[in-house]
């Protein structure tokens, strides 16, 4: 029970907002399995913002990290938090990353920091306590992280801006 509490009051720390965003917080903290918009809701909600977690997963969506096709509901996996965290927070990584940007390769290099304890597989879904206690610890480890703005909504990758700049050729 003191971790708990101990947790809620670290999540208000990081996540300083309103009470709703408090009733939030504790309702991801609950969860056996924490989704793609929980993950969303925190990082948005980290920025200062005020969004909705609907909102919050839709412009975390426009980053283009996100696996095809996952919905909002999807339980999130470590692989999928360390490769967010690396592409979009500005970290350095070793050569693998830099060539691939790949999502083992982000996970690799959290975990050779030391980010994620030895033994974590890659493909562990995060429980919602977990999640908060490793968005916490990326951004005590990292407190200059900042994350910068997603690409324009409906071109998560930016090939649609690339393509309105040169619409005779191709991209």
């Amino acid at each position: 029970m003191k971790k708990v509490l101990a947790l809620v009051l670290v999540a208000l720390a990081v996540f300083s907002a309103g009470a709703q965003s408090a009733q939030a917080v504790s309702d991801i903290l609950a969860k056996d399995a924490a989704t793609y918009q929980d993950f969303s809701y925190l990082i948005a909600s980290e920025t200062g913002t005020d969004r909705t977690p609907a909102d919050a997963f839709a412009w975390c969506g426009r980053f283009g990290t996100f696996p095809a096709g996952v919905s909002a509901d999807t339980p999130i996996t470590v692989r999928s938090v360390s490769h967010f965290f690396m592409s979009h927070y500005g970290l350095d990584g070793g050569l693998m990353w830099r060539l691939t940007k790949s999502p083992r390769y982000a996970w690799r290099e959290l975990k050779q920091e030391g980010f994620w304890p030895a033994g974590t597989d890659p493909d562990e879904t995060l429980s919602g306590s977990e999640l908060v206690r490793a968005i916490g610890r990326f951004f005590e480890t990292w407190p200059e992280a900042k994350i910068g703005e997603p690409a324009p909504s409906g071109s998560a990758d930016g090939r649609q801006a690339a393509h309105l700049a040169n619409p005779e050729g191709s991209v």
